[in-house]
């Protein structure tokens, strides 16, 4: 598998991640009351900078790895 095409899986991964896990904490607070979820919003939060992260580290994958091929046609 291509490192690049991984790259987006995971991103997507996380984005879906993050986009569940706050739909699930929303839910639960209507349910049993914000004070007692209030600190599981972390968890959306965490997903979505590991998607952040990820993109931006794909980003950088991509420009080494034209750099790379530029050099190499050298």
């Amino acid at each position: 598998m291509n490192l690049a095409k991984l790259n987006k899986k995971l991103e997507i991964f996380w984005w879906w991640m993050a986009a569940i896990s706050l739909i699930l904490v929303v839910v639960l607070c209507f349910m049993d009351g914000f004070d007692k979820w209030a600190f599981y919003f972390l968890a959306p939060a965490v997903a979505a900078l590991l998607a952040v992260v990820r993109r931006f580290l794909a980003k950088k994958l991509e420009k080494s790895e034209a750099i790379r091929d530029q050099n190499a046609k050298k």
